[in-house]
């Protein structure tokens, strides 16, 4: 069961913004004073450059995922919550958060658990809450979690979403402008699809492991903050059948993100005990 759980960890995905040649049209029924005339294909423009621009951001997310196995007869429910703060370059990186999980075994109650890390261009340090202390994977592992950890650039998967465009609706408020999908079919299944294998070759399990899912239902709101264009909300729900390994499983998964402190974070301290204690492997 921890191998399901890793996976989906790893197919959570961060996509961004959607354009077509129509302006923003007011959302909901409040009243916009600060109407923008930028188009879809404009505002992700601007989002592109800024993305490239960052420097630094503080993230949190809350991710919700329930995964049925009918092979095991076991539905698994996954809570968590993360509070991230990373600078681009050199990549530096502290998260810490809580997860709880839910249906481990039969009359087994929820299991909760903290945790913490580090990461840096030649380090990466985990707390273990199990064993009260602190470890310092080698050396060797630093590339494929380099390049794990490089996925949550936002100008790569804005990229990577320019072929779907189009189907975004775009609204906007006073402060943001809004982008929403509801979508389902095989084009979508695709474009996650190349996104998960991209992050499975990074962290070099693409060759162990055969992957293969079905989106069912994939649904996006992303606010985008009018003067910096930078992505400030990103909420994602997607419902999927998955087969790894031949094992099949139905995943809902509910993830919802928020962005802040942008180039504002500008040095990430491992503090001194960490190093002095961590226990090698």
């Amino acid at each position: 069961m921890k191998k399901w759980t890793t996976l989906i960890a790893v197919a959570t995905l961060s996509l961004g913004l959607a354009a077509c040649n129509e302006t923003a049209t007011p959302a909901g029924s409040g009243e916009v004073t600060e109407k923008s005339k930028l188009t879809l294909q404009e505002v992700y423009d601007k989002s592109i450059a800024a993305s490239e621009e960052l420097k630094s951001v503080r993230a949190v997310m809350d991710l919700n995922q329930t995964m049925n196995v009918p092979s095991e007869e076991t539905e698994l429910e996954i809570s968590s919550k993360m509070d991230m703060e990373y600078i681009v370059e050199p990549m530096q990186m502290h998260q810490k958060g809580t997860s709880t999980v839910n249906g481990l075994a039969e009359g087994m109650p929820a299991q909760t658990s903290t945790s913490e890390s580090y990461i840096t261009a030649d380090n990466f340090y985990v707390y273990e809450e199990s064993a009260g202390e602190w470890m310092k994977f080698p050396q060797e592992m630093m590339t494929g979690i380099m390049n794990a950890a490089e996925q949550a650039n936002a100008s790569d998967q804005l990229k990577q979403i320019e072929g779907y465009l189009d189907e975004f609706t775009f609204e906007q408020d006073n402060e943001n402008y809004i982008l929403t999908l509801e979508a389902s079919g095989e084009k979508f299944t695709e474009l996650v699809k190349a996104q998960v294998d991209e992050v499975m070759q990074s962290m070099g399990a693409g060759e162990e492991i055969q992957m293969d899912f079905v989106i069912n239902s994939v649904n996006y709101l992303i606010h985008i903050d009018k003067e910096t264009f930078q992505t400030n909300k990103l909420d994602v729900v997607i419902d999927m059948d998955m087969e790894v390994d031949g094992e099949k499983m139905k995943v809902l998964q509910d993830v919802k993100s928020t962005f802040s402190d942008f180039n504002k974070v500008e040095e990430i301290v491992i503090p001194q005990e960490v190093v002095d204690n961590a226990v090698e492997l």
